[in-house]
């Protein structure tokens, strides 16, 4: 089974993108187990907020993510989603920065992600998926922020329910953009919080690279509105060092709506 899994995992890691959690289940930011069960449909719409650097505020951007998933059986599930986004100016080409200043470019079409997730395994003491993402940006993407390259993205994630509707999670994740790759994990842990364990949850995602250049934590709220609808929201603070060893102060606010149907 370990061999059949780290087989899968390089498989996904060539081929599959970037997009933590887009299509994610449980979780705002990581990969969480769960999968759409088959023929069911899950439309995911997420709005994010983000200040790369505290110091900078010509580094902020935004992102509006729409996006679907299928449940292709109870256990692979197809994903696609596309990246709405605003970027100040800070984030746009030397030779173009002039004709966008000071407020940059308005708001384009950035990129479209394709994913796909299996469960490898059921009923176990921890349970082990995999996940795959491939990303492709648009032409105004490479022309005004220079992203020439696509982006690919493998996760291995392991998981474990304890108590009634609480849960562990962590992934291992491997990204690789043009000739540049990032080796990340992230661990997650959420319970409900009142009386009802299908009711509203809490928790926290904990995220970094093995090379010690970023961290994260990512408080949330995991609100059930409906039986088949769930929304997520949480504010997450961190720093990510650059080439000049500046540690930079990030955040971002984050609020998801699901709906499966």
């Amino acid at each position: 089974m370990i061999k059949r899994i780290g087989l899968v995992t390089i498989f996904c890691c060539i081929w599959a993108g970037v997009g933590f959690g887009h299509h994610a289940m449980e979780y705002i930011e990581m990969e969480s187990y769960s999968t759409a069960k088959q023929g069911e449909k899950v439309f995911h719409l997420h709005y994010d907020y983000m200040v790369d650097d505290s110091n900078n505020p010509n580094l902020d951007h935004w992102e509006f993510t729409p996006g679907l998933s299928y449940g292709i059986t109870d256990r692979l599930m197809a994903d696609i989603h596309t990246h709405f986004a605003s970027f100040k100016s800070g984030h746009v080409v030397d030779e173009r920065r002039s004709e966008f200043e000071p407020n940059g470019p308005s708001p384009f079409m950035e990129a479209v992600a394709l994913g796909v997730q299996y469960r490898l395994t059921e009923d176990l003491p921890v349970d082990v998926a995999i996940g795959g993402t491939w990303e492709m940006p648009f032409n105004q993407a490479r022309e005004i922020l220079g992203s020439e390259d696509q982006v690919y993205m493998g996760s291995l994630i392991l998981s474990r329910e304890f108590a009634e509707h609480g849960n562990v999670c962590l992934n291992f994740n491997y990204e690789v953009e043009g000739d540049e790759d990032e080796w990340g994990w992230a661990l997650g842990v959420k319970n409900p919080i009142s009386s009802d364990p299908h009711g509203i949850a809490a928790g926290v995602e904990v995220m970094g690279d093995f090379e010690g250049n970023r961290w994260s934590v990512l408080p949330g709220i995991y609100a059930p509105i409906k039986e088949t609808i769930i929304m997520k929201t949480g504010i997450e603070i961190g720093q990510e060092k650059d080439d000049d060893d500046y540690w930079a102060d990030t955040l971002r606010a984050n609020i998801t709506m699901m709906y499966r149907f």
